[in-house]
């Protein structure tokens, strides 16, 4: 066993001796074991102990794991953290809390002590028992491969890796080390409880599967071994996808191109919108098909504005050729958005061309056919034209933007008018750009609200004469 490990550790894991490293243990088996290993093959190590607060014994246990370290004469840090509480606030599991908890107090520790790496015990009937419960909750590829010897980036670290050596050693063989080190792990009684999901599939599930196929084990270790493999072939055209439609990101949003993103596979956009979640929600593993085919479905039909919120406080917005994944506290930036400085005023002539903050500008053409003209302006679906008659207007137009309290008569209303900051609201156009939004007027009028409504007063009939095309449009980036 031991010849086994190290192999795993230089080849797999790529740790070298005398590297420091920070392993979890909790006292049980696998992390004793784990401990006892690192400690035999001369890893300087630090032993990091996280009391979740859910059982009697958790104090106890605390101690027991204090008094290995000092027996090994290993460095050793520990923490409290209230589960319940944070299941409260987050409305997880609090198998799923605990989890989340633990690797981040982990992963804190081991970037504060420039430690190399950070280990858990996961042996190989814990990787068994993880892709039963994928399988069980729903999963895809990502589920079925279970879990690596090495992961980096993760979702606590880019750069420290999550290293579990004892991911291909069975649990028998990790007790029988024990017994022969005279080593006594403590007894977690949870462990037999079967309201806790994964204790139903170790106690009641795999035996039944057993007496189908013996086997069952060694057949689910290789399949995770496959889908491994194609996973990561599959998560390089992730990668190349993400690198190409990414457009910014900061700590609360990440924004994309839509026209790059509608033009993937479906199974690269679930993984892509999967990543930006996880992106915002790290190390959160319960993040359904569900979930994540309502975000592919509002991205890639309906409206061209609008948003949606996913889960756990994160959010799609969907303005135009760019999309946001970001956080509801997010303050979003403006700058892809055709925005003047507010209280600023543009002249508009016809024809002519005007330019516009952030690469966009304005069009005003003239159309000598009025009948192509009416027609046009009664069925045009294109957000960024507008076709107004300017028979009755008071010309020149101008572009300016919004003010305290106007108005507007939307075309289809039957002359109603409504407020501008109303109009605003309804349209979902992002209330970070609303002061700066580009309005066309005639005189005090507002006669275009660019991208989504035509005013009443400017629209063309029958008899309209001088028919004006309006276009906001922008060079697409390079």
């Amino acid at each position: 066993m031991l010849d086994k490990i190290v192999m795993i550790l230089e080849k797999d894991c790529q740790l070298q001796t005398g590297d420091l490293l920070l392993v979890g243990v909790s006292g049980g088996p696998d992390s004793l074991c784990l401990m006892h290993i690192l400690h035999t093959l001369g890893y300087n190590l630090i032993i990091a102990h996280i009391n979740h607060q859910l059982r009697p014994q958790a104090g106890e246990e605390a101690s027991l794991v204090k008094q290995f370290a000092r027996d090994m004469n290993v460095e050793y840090t520990s923490t409290r953290v209230n589960v319940l509480s944070h299941v409260e606030r987050s409305s997880i599991s609090v198998e799923e809390a605990a989890r989340l908890m633990r690797y981040r107090y982990l992963f804190k520790q081991a970037e504060q002590r420039s430690a190399k790496a950070v280990l858990v015990g996961h042996n190989a009937d814990d990787q068994v028992e993880t892709i039963l419960l994928h399988f069980l909750r729903g999963t895809g590829l990502s589920g079925l491969r279970g879990m690596n010897f090495k992961t980096v980036p993760n979702p606590w670290s880019d750069y420290i890796p999550l290293i579990r050596p004892l991911l291909s050693t069975p649990r028998v063989e990790i007790q029988e080390y024990l017994a022969e080190h005279h080593l006594n792990p403590l007894t977690d009684q949870s462990n037999e409880d079967t309201t806790y999901f994964r204790n139903r599939v170790r106690i009641e599930l795999l035996p039944i599967l057993e007496d189908y196929n013996p086997r069952i084990r060694a057949n689910l270790l290789r399949m995770s071994q496959i889908v491994r493999d194609d996973y990561q072939v599959l998560q390089n055209n992730v990668r190349v996808a993400w690198e190409k439609g990414l457009i910014c990101q900061d700590s609360g949003y990440l924004s994309f191109r839509l026209s790059e993103f509608v033009t993937l596979p479906v199974s690269i956009q679930r993984y892509v919108l999967r990543k930006a979640i996880n992106f915002h929600l790290p190390g959160l593993r319960d993040v359904g098909l569900e979930c994540i085919e309502r975000g592919v479905d509002f991205l890639t039909h309906g409206k061209a504005n609008g948003q949606v919120d996913i889960m756990a406080g994160v959010r799609i917005i969907k303005e135009g050729d760019i999309y946001w994944v970001a956080s509801w506290q997010a303050e979003l930036p403006g700058m892809d958005f055709p925005g003047l400085t507010v209280g600023q005023q543009l002249i508009l002539k016809i024809p002519s061309t005007l330019e516009l903050p952030n690469g966009w500008k304005m069009q005003a053409i003239e159309t000598s056919d009025l009948q192509k003209g009416i027609q046009m302006g009664a069925e045009t679906l294109d957000p960024f034209q507008g076709w107004i008659a300017v028979d009755s207007l008071q010309l020149p137009l101008t572009i300016r933007t919004r003010r305290v309290g106007e108005r507007i008569k939307p075309l289809g209303m039957q002359g109603h008018s409504v407020k501008i900051s109303d109009l605003m609201i309804n349209q979902k156009i992002p209330k970070r750009v609303r002061n700066n939004w580009p309005l066309v007027c005639a005189a005090d009028e507002i006669v275009w609200v660019p991208c989504y409504r035509v005013s009443h007063n400017a629209s063309i009939k029958p008899d309209s004469q001088k028919i004006v095309k309006l276009i906001l449009s922008r060079e697409p980036t390079p």
